[in-house]
């Protein structure tokens, strides 16, 4: 059996989040009841999540909460969905901004891994 790997490039920016064919914002609202329509709502562990809307406020972390998982679920759907795909092995590609890591020494060896990659 052939795998059907998806290749899903997401940019989960603190504004928006971007895939290479949608743009949404980082909005995340629990809604208390079932949604009459689907359209940028995630279903997970039988709670229903509008995404978009109102941004998100910046904190220290994306992980503290499951909010950008649920972002990064939505980019998903909307990258498989465009696609005409409703399932697929997916592959992320993901981008985290240099300047979020706060430890010099991390920055440090991370420029140096990518200009060694670069060869530069």
């Amino acid at each position: 059996m052939e795998k059907n790997i998806q290749v899903i490039g997401i940019d989960h920016g603190w504004s928006n989040m971007k895939t290479a064919s949608h743009i949404f914002t980082t909005g995340v609202k629990e809604i208390t009841t079932e949604p009459a329509f689907y359209d940028d709502v995630v279903e997970l562990d039988g709670k229903y999540y509008k995404v978009g809307g109102k941004r998100l406020e910046v904190r220290d972390t994306k992980v503290e909460n499951d909010n950008f998982y649920l972002l990064t679920l939505a980019a998903v759907a909307k990258e498989l969905n465009r696609r005409a795909m409703r399932n697929a092995d997916v592959l992320l590609s993901v981008v985290q901004s240099m300047r979020k890591y706060r430890c010099r020494k991390w920055r440090k060896k991370g420029r140096k891994a990518v200009d060694n990659a670069a060869g530069t």
